[in-house]
């Protein structure tokens, strides 16, 4: 029996973690695949430094024969430096990649930006019903986990961690197209995992 394809996640935080994969989950079934098809590894999620985490294990990989992967995934928030700039500074480590493959996850400027792009896609996650809508862009380091918590003001849901708890709810539940329109980064991450 072959093995898996090998999909290794470089993520920046439990926020990441908790959205990222799963959403790459749906859009593999969505594409034919059973995710089961797929070895998922989340090799970095802590401590925000996800292009750290990318560049040691670029680093290392000439060195450790078994630092094998299909596909890199990259999880890296804009931090009010921009998608661009964000998007270009780790596609420049990736170009010193031996693996063929990497995709970049790049929330902009921060990943709570993503579990509001669909409100109602948060409140069926929920089960609750949520007045809030779809916050516009704003540079502020945590305006969106801000809003986040603030989304379940008035229901009976203390989400003990914000609110990113429901992040493999929210991407089973999501409007991509939709989610996509409101912004770039994620409208990218969802076209580039369809493609692969």
């Amino acid at each position: 029996m072959a093995a898996k394809p090998r999909i290794a996640f470089f993520l920046e935080d439990a926020a990441q973690e908790a959205i990222v994969p799963p959403l790459f989950k749906r859009l593999a079934d969505e594409e034919g695949f059973d995710s089961g098809h797929f070895d998922f590894q989340v090799l970095s999620a802590r401590g925000g430094d996800s292009l750290g985490a990318f560049r040691q294990f670029l680093k290392d990989a000439p060195q450790y024969g078994h630092l094998k992967a299909d596909l890199l995934v990259v999880g890296s928030d804009a931090n009010c430096k921009g998608f661009p700039a964000r998007r270009g500074l780790v596609l420049k480590e990736a170009e010193k990649s031996p693996y063929p493959e990497v995709i970049v996850a790049i929330p902009d400027p921060h990943i709570e930006r993503w579990y509001l792009l669909d409100v109602k896609a948060l409140a069926q996650a929920a089960g609750v019903k949520l007045s809030v809508s779809t916050p516009a862009y704003k540079c502020d380091k945590n305006h969106y986990k801000t809003l986040l918590r603030q989304a379940f003001t008035g229901t009976e849901v203390i989400p003990p961690l914000g609110g990113i708890e429901y992040g493999p709810q929210v991407a089973e539940a999501m409007d991509l197209y939709q989610a996509g329109k409101n912004d770039h980064g994620f409208a990218e991450f969802i076209e580039n995992t369809r493609a692969w």
